[in-house]
């Protein structure tokens, strides 16, 4: 799909725009990035989801968010449709390409089709290979498996994975995992949704598989229910500074997550969740305490 010129020109200058770091975040220390399992490769903590700005092809929004992911060590970006173009003509332009990792979507066709979309794709996003690639059909990539470890062997992309939302899916994934299909898994997981946390993350863990996790909110849900409410006094104790950051410190505190994706158009809310990515961690008793809680409210 080609992007309209107007909207391409409109984001040039979004590319000088200086992001600052979160107040206080500059005083706190960065988490160290995790690395993929079995590589030296590591990936920060807190990423960007699919946001609007790359489906509605703002690119001087993207651009902005980019530039802020960037200058806090940021670099994961999950992108499927329109936005895999989209930011691939971003970081073409700013040639940072190699700066972000790029988690697309593909379709799950034949071996020719397969193949000439990881090639388009690379091309349009400015790598030789793309990143990783994954898709929600857990039937589809197991029943296409083959074409996938093709993309692989020959080089047209590093890792492959499968991304889903919903709990529905978690014994299937689990048997992708054991039967050692997948480099990585995106699955829900928070202190409204944790369940991953109690068999298939430590299963990924265990079988060295990345983990990257969405629905840090509950696509918002999460706000509806601490709405009101103030952070707890002990919120402190880890370097907590918003309900944004008491959430995504819950997912981090877990050592089987690679990186929480993060999916805004809102610039603040971007530095906001990106200060998650400082300072200390809640340990295995505060978390209980951080589900008591939200539970309670």
């Amino acid at each position: 799909m080609m992007l309209d010129r107007r909207k391409f020109l409109g984001f040039s200058g979004a590319l000088a725009v200086s992001a600052a770091i979160p107040a206080g975040a500059a005083e706190k220390p960065r988490i160290a990035p995790r690395p993929i399992p079995g590589t030296d490769e590591t990936l920060p903590v807190v990423g960007l989801g699919n946001s609007a700005s790359f489906r509605e092809q703002d690119l001087e929004t993207a651009a902005n968010l980019l530039d802020i992911f960037a200058r806090h060590g940021g670099g994961y970006v999950d992108v499927g449709g329109v936005s895999r173009i989209a930011v691939g003509t971003i970081l073409r332009s700013q040639g940072s390409s190699e700066r972000y990792f790029l988690a697309n979507y593909v379709d799950s066709r034949n071996e020719s089709a397969l193949a000439s979309e990881a090639r388009r794709l690379s091309k349009a996003q400015g790598k030789q290979s793309l990143d990783l690639v994954h898709i929600r059909d857990i039937a589809a990539f197991r029943e296409n498996h083959s074409l996938f470890r093709m993309l692989k062997e020959e080089g047209l992309v590093r890792y492959i994975g499968i991304a889903r939302s919903g709990e529905d899916g978690f014994s299937t994934i689990a048997e992708l995992i054991k039967d050692g299909l997948v480099d990585f898994i995106q699955v829900n997981y928070s202190l409204l949704e944790p369940l991953a946390g109690d068999h298939l993350l430590p299963l990924a863990a265990d079988s060295g598989v990345a983990v990257s996790i969405n629905r840090p909110f509950i696509n918002g849900r999460y706000f509806d229910v601490i709405k009101g409410q103030s952070l707890p006094p002990w919120a402190a104790d880890f370097e907590c500074d918003s309900w944004a950051q008491f959430s995504l410190k819950f997912i981090i505190a877990n050592t089987a997550v690679n990186c929480v994706l993060t999916e805004t158009a809102n610039p603040k809310h971007a530095e906001d969740n990106l200060g998650a990515g400082y300072g200390a961690l809640p340990d295995a008793a505060t978390r209980v305490k951080m589900q008591e809680f939200i539970s309670n409210l």
